[in-house]
Parts: structure tokens; C-alpha cells; sequence
């Protein structure tokens, strides 16, 4: 009788395992499109990278101070035409500070400016641009 338990304990190890398994397998890799259980490089319409720079403008409104104004993004490549750019300007910690998005023009060569008028994101806080290109 005891060997039969500890045969049945086996199997029944095997199959929860083979379960585990399977549901795992099913969430799928990493696509374009979709997210799953995967990690791998998504095609990129720009390989080489972009360039960037924001402009200030002093205001005397709520925290006075040296305000970002718009942020510049060059070298976009022609492949990122029509799609959507985001920029997010950072902090402390990484934290986000403000950020705008619009969608990269056609035909007007690679630079692109993002308007951030309005947000009063004082200039020194800023520590770090990302830039996503969807």
C-alpha cells in the first residue's frame, strides 16, 4: 500500500508540473502587438537613436523660475513618419515631470518639436528626456 501512495504522489507531481507548464506556454512570446512570457528586441523605426534638447523661458507664475518651453528631438528617421512620439522629462528618483505627445510629421525632414507650454516644469528638476517613438 505504501508504494502505491508514494506512486500516486509521483504522478500526481508529474501532471501539476505538465499543467504549470502548459499555462505558462500559452501567455506566448513578445511581438510587436502583443506582451506575453517573453523578453526580445522589438523592430525600431529609428536604430541609430535621436538627439534632444528643451528650451526655457523665464516666468514669474506659481514657482518662478527657468520653465521648460518645448523639447527638440532630431534625427528621427524618415521610417517614424505618421507614427506617435512621446516625450516625458524626469526628475528625482526618475519620477516623471510632465510630458506631451504628437505624431512625427511627414515629409518635413527629422527634427520634431513637442510644445510643453503650460506645464511649468521648472528647468533645474529636470534630469533625464525619454523619448518613445510608437
Amino acid at each position: 500500500m505504501p508504494k502505491r501512495r508514494t506512486l500516486l504522489a509521483v504522478l500526481s507531481g508529474i501532471i501539476v508540473c505538465s499543467l504549470v507548464v502548459a499555462a505558462a506556454a500559452s501567455l506566448g512570446g513578445i511581438t510587436s502587438s502583443s506582451l506575453g512570457a517573453d523578453d526580445s528586441v522589438v523592430a525600431s523605426c529609428d536604430t541609430n537613436g535621436v538627439t534632444s534638447a528643451y528650451s526655457t523661458v523665464y516666468n514669474t507664475t506659481s514657482t518662478a523660475g527657468f520653465k521648460v518651453n518645448d523639447v527638440t528631438v532630431g534625427g528621427i528617421d524618415d521610417a517614424c513618419d505618421g507614427l506617435t512620439m512621446t516625450v516625458t522629462l524626469t526628475g528625482a528618483a526618475n519620477a516623471s515631470l510632465g510630458s506631451a505627445s504628437q505624431a512625427v510629421p511627414t515629409g518635413v525632414g527629422t527634427t520634431n518639436v513637442i510644445s510643453l507650454v503650460g506645464q511649468s516644469i521648472l528647468a533645474e528638476s529636470v534630469t533625464g528626456i525619454h523619448i518613445v517613438i510608437t
